[in-house]
């Protein structure tokens, strides 16, 4: 997997990934919850829930929709971080 864009606001976060083959959107959504939340467990002693029940978990089908959404996440207002790889 490689991080393309990401951009942290302070209620939700956007990431453009970009992975090979064709796995389940569903899961990949599913595994960064998880790994970003033990983390922040680990860094806030916390163990309330982080995320939402819900996603986009958007296929991007070409070069063309994964710069828009690059240049998407890049132009987010008010950002706590933005970061493009």
């Amino acid at each position: 997997w490689g991080l393309l864009a990401a951009a942290v606001r302070a209620n939700h976060v956007h990431l453009v990934v970009g992975v090979g083959g064709d796995p389940n959107p569903d899961v990949l959504l599913r595994d960064f919850k998880s790994y970003a939340s033990r983390r922040l467990n680990r860094l806030f002693r916390r163990r309330e829930r982080w995320w939402t029940e819900r996603g986009s978990t958007r296929k991007l089908p070409d070069e063309r929709a994964v710069g828009e959404s690059v240049q998407y996440v890049k132009g987010q207002e008010l950002p706590l971080v933005v970061r493009i790889y």
